[in-house]
């Protein structure tokens, strides 16, 4: 299955972040596919987030037809993902599911943490997997056709379409924000006829030059 591809590895996980050397890379795993399925996909989109994936899977990413993919994976899709699979594994790493339930880890170098201090080290974490983010759809935005799956339809099966506002999250909803019934950049992902020619940057917060045609 496609999705049981990874985008890094464990060692480049461990490699780039704090995480110890003795940590068993069985633990990272599930830290780096929830965040490369969830973040990754929803900043890149279904469509293009199973390219990669099919590239990287093959071996055909490393092909000179696909240096633009590559360019993308390498300076933009993996320290994303390795700032999300950080961030993510804290929680991880902060309780463990045994045989008689939840547990905090103990040893004889140190005792766990308490919920404060894990807040504000995730809080670190979390605005540098956004900067990250943010980077990788600005550059999307600005070079979208050198990826043809980015804003390509039909997402009438499930898939995500590119979340193209800015990747610096708030707990508080405000109107204006999202994908909107009968709005251009609605219509234009979901194939209206008459509305795809309209700006990849409606909706993102981005200036709307970042998503002229003649940026890419």
């Amino acid at each position: 299955m496609i999705y049981n591809v990874l985008l890094i590895s464990e060692q480049k996980l461990k490699d780039n972040t704090p995480i110890n050397e003795n940590v068993d890379s069985s633990e990272l795993r599930f830290c780096i596919s929830q965040a490369q399925n969830i973040q990754i996909q929803e900043s890149l989109g279904t469509n293009l987030y199973e390219k990669i994936l099919e590239l990287v899977d093959t071996g055909d990413i490393e092909l000179p037809a696909n240096l633009n993919y590559k360019l993308l994976l390498d300076n933009f899709i993996q320290p994303t993902l390795i700032s999300f699979a950080y961030y993510l594994g804290l929680d991880n790493f902060f309780l463990k599911f045994i045989n008689i339930g939840l547990v905090q880890n103990r040893s004889e170098q140190g005792a766990p943490i308490d919920l404060k201090t894990l807040q504000w080290y995730k809080s670190n974490a979390k605005n540098q997997a956004e900067f990250n983010d943010q980077l990788l759809r600005r550059h999307l935005l600005f070079r979208s056709s050198w990826y043809p799956e980015f804003m390509s339809g039909p997402y009438n099966n499930g898939q995500l379409p590119p979340q193209t506002k800015t990747a610096f999250n708030s707990p508080i909803t405000l109107p204006g924000i999202g994908y909107y019934w009968n709005s251009p950049r609605y219509n234009r992902m979901w194939g209206a006829p008459n509305t795809v020619t309209a700006l990849y940057c409606e909706d993102s917060g981005f200036p709307v030059w970042y998503g002229h045609p003649n940026n890419s």
